[in-house]
């Protein structure tokens, strides 16, 4: 491992040799907080940089996987090597060379262990690189909400960073705030650039601006002039050859080229026109509803939704497949049981009991609606008897990190033949197992782990998400679904296919009576995050049935 070297403290500079060192020590964990904030500075301001980084973390973990697997390099099992490393020092020009080829290599998502659980630290796959790539999101603006939404380019989701360029929005409203405190209502259709937290560039459409007192100054500039805020609210229409001005509320000031400035009150309106003169606005049209009106016309759809899910459940409910639906809503709030809604098999699975957990806000914005699993050892028991050829596995969830090597979605008591386990590493990949039972001589045979592709970005840090996964027996196949979409899809061997899972006692993201191992980083295994809904299905749901469990339990689209 890397010492953070001496004397980094030093002038406000630093050349490529010193950012790599401290790139390093940032990855093998030897830097110091000085340091750290020091580089994290760098990567903020300086997009090449953030790709050093990216690379480093690229071919740190490529390294590691290939030693890992070479004959030559067999590690002490210790409590240190259990530990989560990214980083091989790499000491010479011959190494370097070694490392280099390495990224030729083309890396399985599926693996087999003899544990079913795999090793995190040796299992990197080409899209769980992207995790080293994250902090090359710029932008200064978050996608607060929208309504009716339609973006050429990239679909953005609520919540999503704005990146830096042009936005086209084709359709719809969007509701933006800016790290400055600016919110803007754009409606579609409208073409603009979010250059900095104190200004936008509209080339076409309709903007209307809220603009607190620590944000006077805001600007929004155009083909035809600039507006230039003076608190507190107005909108601006840009069409081929000028801009429509309306102050709604407070000043704003009018900065036509080559021309003196004009302020405006609230009430008044003029046209900023492409010859550099201030006319008569055109329109008396105040653009789209302002913040404040638009979250509620949100609110009230979002409402009509709520209402449509709840009645969507009473059919989930007397579906004849289902083993356990669990909400977690409750009518009393004090209450450490969790009801299984399900009522048309038998047998059920059991009532959830909830295990140190706190309740929490829901998708909904329900009070008491969900579950935080973030205190150590929280989980929701349960039990699910019987047999099932094939299951499927949904839940929503809010995950704030993950920030332990496994962290459970749904695990059964230690690790049985024919149980399954679902959760997400560190990296950002789902994991899917059903343990493979002895072959006829009781020997213990190669565990399949099902793993999709890396979910993970920091940007979904805090939002609600649908995951699912199928193990269907009949097509021998696993799927992974994230938000209603099929990621991955991969098929079972034969000689690795469970015709008849079983799960018994289990827990709702943690684990317990681990298995294989007792050191903390594999046994920890609670969510730090949040769930409000999960179910089971015995047999596996199709892609149209998990994408209506998505669409109809989506409170914002």
């Amino acid at each position: 491992m890397h010492s953070t070297p001496s004397g980094f403290r030093g002038g406000p500079r630093m050349n490529q040799e010193e950012r790599l060192l401290l790139i390093d020590s940032l990855l093998d964990g030897s830097i110091s907080d000085a340091d750290r904030l020091r580089i994290e500075a760098e990567m903020i301001v300086d997009r090449s940089v953030r790709q050093e980084y990216y690379d480093r973390v690229k071919l740190a973990m490529l390294f590691e996987n290939e030693l890992a697997e070479s004959p030559a390099f067999s590690p002490p099992i210790s409590p240190a090597n259990t530990k989560r490393t990214r980083w091989i020092t790499i000491l010479s020009g011959s190494i370097l060379a070694v490392a280099a080829s390495i990224l030729v290599l083309v890396i399985s998502g599926k693996t087999t262990d003899p544990s079913g659980e795999g090793n995190p630290a040796s299992q990197p796959t080409a899209a769980g690189l992207r995790s080293g790539a994250e902090l090359s999101a710029s932008g200064f603006a978050v996608l607060n909400g929208q309504d009716d939404a339609v973006w050429t380019g990239t679909a953005f989701r609520e919540g999503d960073l704005l990146p830096s360029g042009e936005l086209h929005l084709a359709a719809g409203l969007a509701h933006i705030e800016l790290f400055s405190g600016v919110q803007i209502v754009v409606e579609g259709e409208c073409q603009f650039t979010i250059d900095s937290p104190m200004q936008v560039t509209m080339l076409r459409g309709m903007a209307r601006a809220h603009v607190p007192e620590p944000a006077q100054g805001f600007r929004i500039k155009t083909a035809s002039g600039d507006v230039v805020d003076l608190g507190t609210e107005f909108s601006v229409n840009v069409d081929h050859d000028g801009a429509d001005v309306h102050v709604i509320d407070g000043k704003v000031e009018l900065h036509p080229p080559g021309s003196d400035l004009l302020r405006l009150d609230a009430g008044a309106s003029r046209r900023l026109a492409e010859s550099g003169h201030i006319l008569d606005a055109r329109s008396q049209s105040t653009g789209p509803v302002g913040p404040t009106e638009f979250q509620d016309r949100v609110r009230q759809k979002q409402q009509r939704r709520f209402s449509q899910w709840s009645q969507w459940g009473d059919s989930v409910q007397s579906d004849p497949r289902v083993v356990a639906h669990y909400r977690f809503r409750s009518d009393r709030p004090q209450t450490r049981l969790i009801e299984n809604l399900a009522n048309h098999r038998s047998p059920l699975a059991s009532d959830g009991t909830i295990v140190a957990a706190k309740r929490g806000t829901d998708r909904w914005g329900r009070s008491e609606g969900a579950i935080d699993f973030s205190p150590i050892g929280s989980r929701i028991r349960v039990d699910v008897p019987s047999e099932h050829r094939g299951v499927t596995l949904i839940c929503w969830v809010k995950i704030n990190s993950l920030d332990r090597w496994y962290n459970s979605l749904f695990l059964t008591d230690g690790h049985e033949e024919r149980e399954p386990h679902w959760q997400l590493m560190d990296d950002g990949r789902v994991f899917f197992s059903v343990k493979v039972p002895k072959d006829e001589t009781e020997s213990q045979r190669p565990q399949p782990v099902f793993y999709s592709p890396s979910i993970w970005t920091p940007a979904l840090s805090g939002r609600w998400i649908m995951l699912a996964v199928t193990y269907d027996v009949d097509r021998e196949m696993v799927t992974h679904y994230l938000n209603g979409q099929p990621i991955s899809s991969e098929r079972i061997p034969d000689q690795m296919l469970v015709e008849s899972i079983r799960i018994g006692h289990a827990s709702i993201c943690n684990w317990s009576e681990p298995m294989y191992r007792t050191d903390p980083d594999f046994v920890l295994r609670n969510l730090n995050g949040t769930m409000d809904e999960f179910a089971m299905y015995s047999g596996a749901l199709s892609a149209d049935e998990i994408m209506q469990w998505y669409e109809t339990g989506n409170p914002n689209e």
